[in-house]
């Protein structure tokens, strides 16, 4: 629910984010390039900036912009030190990877093979098993990480990896058939990290450090996080103004625990850059650092997309040019490293803020602005399509993919798009959104405007259903009316159960000598159930949401509330019919109810009555 809430809000500061983006400039040198990156910072509220420019020749700068410290103004240097997030993926996927080169583990092994002792809950285990490539590749099905299994603030720092598995089993319910589909999940790369353990017999923290990081010539990053660690580490922030956020622990550490600087992070996008090879060293084989850079494991690269998420790297477009790379982001920190598939530039983005991705977006620019200036980005493709060929896509389709489970209820309601022709390309009507241009670049492949390559296709299913799917976006074909007839009477149920929010107002006003405030009560109880979630959620911070504590109990009390309120409302309506109550008033008390019920069933429907963020 907390993703969906700041998903919201991420969609409307990215249209300010590109707009502020083409006024930026296209920098000529590098101090051109930290200027404009200050003037980002200044715009948005950042504190610092840790920053490499790299080509494939060598790493032309690294250096910080802002300050590590705001209240000690401290300045960034390009040593030090930021927590990355989810570019730590891109070291155990790289882990595995030399691990099957050394013919310790098969990418293509179930993983119940390998390490029958971690929970799988897969429906499909006989004829689809979890194999270790899902695991890189996030098709697995897994969910993504619960609330109780994201910030450690209980246990030890670097609890084993196997007693955090057992944590929240229920994260690793496979939804659907594996390799079918891409929903970003923490938990398979904690899996992943777990499998490097057990294979090699050492902890994942030092086979990364001395296979990865030491030939490299990354000496002082690491996943594992100490109090020495803290004094070369930037203090992270979640606002413009606020104090710097704690430390805290995680539990899936392969998935997000490494810290690293922008000169270490950007000697290893040199080695990208270079096909895995140091001056002295192989470090990733070339064959399959090419096979880690493209998905293999969907439905979509099945029918020929290969741009996506692949083993820990994902595909990207800057400024017009096809990039691979990975973000991350925890608390306090956001990051970013890209470099491009034409194999001559690259560059590292670490920022000590979480509350602008405006900034991380800008500067993700500015620096391939700078490093492709004497480049001219590639010709978009577009293919002629016969007219009956587009028309076969033409439909409705709803998204089936969701990252986060508890959170589905409410993507189910806001997502789906139709498909129809227009004139020589397809257009996407979103249910909720603006319309965009899908151009063929084949028969099946298309892309949108802002691409340079395909980034979405459509295919057919194991049943023979049409899908329209592409890096992390799967949306079945289905008859709209079968989705609308649940999606208007719920939406317009949640709009009606929160209007005695304001008619309590008047009531107390005007109707004060018109009884039945039993019900007026159960009826403002409905709306209290609604908005009571929402408020425990967004009053939650990262490392307090998975924790049983005032807000979190208020989520568990208001869906616990609502299917309560609803039946007493309803039968305390029909009451009031009978004893005489005025006809209007009857009627209100009549929707309102039956609006709460619908909710309530929707919500049963979904599983989130009685929801517990602590141990869901």
């Amino acid at each position: 629910m907390r993703t969906i809430l700041a998903a919201a809000l991420v969609a409307l500061a990215c249209v300010a984010s590109h707009a502020q983006a083409d006024r930026d400039p296209w920098p000529k040198s590098v101090e051109e390039f930290r200027l404009a990156v200050q003037q980002v910072l200044s715009d948005t509220g950042v504190p610092g900036a840790g920053l490499a420019l790299v080509r494939s020749s060598g790493i032309e700068w690294a250096g910080g912009v802002g300050y590590a410290d705001r209240d000690a103004h401290t300045a960034v240097t390009a040593d030090t030190h930021f927590r990355a997030g989810s570019i730590s993926k891109t070291f155990i996927a790289a882990t595995i990877v030399q691990l099957y080169l050394d013919g310790l583990i098969e990418l293509d092994a179930p993983v119940a093979q390998i390490a029958p002792e971690i929970d799988i809950d897969n429906a499909w285990d006989t004829t689809n098993p979890v194999r270790v490539i899902h695991l890189l590749q996030h098709t697995a099905g897994f969910d993504d990480m619960h609330f109780n299994e994201m910030y450690n603030t209980s246990n030890q720092p670097e609890m084993p990896l196997e007693s955090v598995l057992k944590i929240n089993p229920a994260s690793r319910i496979v939804r659907w058939r594996p390799g079918t589909r891409m929903a970003y999940s923490n938990p398979g790369y904690a899996v992943a990290g777990y499998l490097i353990e057990k294979i090699t017999g050492q902890k994942f923290e030092e086979r990364i450090a001395d296979h990865l990081f030491k030939p490299a010539g990354m000496p002082t990053s690491s996943f594992h996080l100490t109090k020495a660690d803290e004094a070369s580490l930037a203090k992270g922030y979640r606002d413009r103004t606020g104090p710097p956020v704690p430390v805290t622990p995680i539990y899936l550490r392969p998935a997000g625990n490494l810290h690293t600087s922008a000169l270490e992070l950007g000697r290893f996008v040199q080695l990208l850059l270079n096909w895995g090879e140091t001056a002295t060293d192989l470090v990733i084989d070339p064959e399959y650092l090419s096979n880690m850079e493209h998905p293999r494991t969907t439905l979509a690269s099945d029918a020929g997309l290969r741009n996506g998420y692949g083993s820990g790297i994902a595909s990207s477009t800057i400024e017009g040019f096809p990039m691979l790379g990975h973000g991350g982001g925890i608390d306090g920190f956001i990051s970013n490293y890209a470099y491009s598939t034409s194999r001559d530039v690259g560059f590292v983005v670490l920022l000590n803020s979480t509350h602008s991705d405006e900034a991380l977006d800008r500067i993700s620019k500015l620096a391939v602005r700078y490093l492709k200036a004497a480049v001219d980005a590639p010709a978009k493709p577009k293919a002629l399509v016969a007219d009956a060929t587009l028309r076969n896509y033409e439909g409705y389709y709803h998204d089936a993919s969701p990252r986060n489970q508890s959170a589905a209820f409410i993507q189910w309601l806001l997502t789906g798009q139709s498909i129809s022709v227009a004139d020589d390309h397809l257009q996407l009507t979103p249910v909720f959104g603006t319309a965009q241009a899908l151009t063929p670049v084949s028969d099946s492949l298309f892309r949108f405007d802002t691409d340079t390559e395909a980034s979405r296709v459509f295919t057919r299913d194991a049943d023979g259903r049409m899908i329209f799917t592409g890096a992390s976006n799967y949306a079945e074909r289905r008859p709209r009316w079968l989705v609308e007839v649940v999606r208007v009477p719920v939406l317009l149920s949640v709009a009606v159960v929160l209007t005695p929010l304001l008619a309590m107002l008047l009531w107390i006003v005007v109707s004060r000598k018109s009884g039945f405030w039993v019900l007026r009560l159960f009826l403002l109880l409905c709306a209290i159930a609604l908005v009571l979630p929402a408020i425990g959620i967004m009053n939650s911070s990262n490392d307090t949401i998975g924790a049983r504590n005032a807000w979190t109990t208020a989520v568990f009390v208001g869906t616990i509330l609502m299917p309560a309120a609803a039946i007493l409302s309803f039968l305390l309506t029909i009451d009031a019919w009978r004893r005489g109550a005025r006809r209007g008033f009857g009627a209100y008390a009549l929707t309102v109810s039956i609006a709460a019920l619908v909710i309530a069933a929707y919500l049963s429907s979904w599983g989130m009555i009685g929801f517990m963020p602590w141990s869901s």
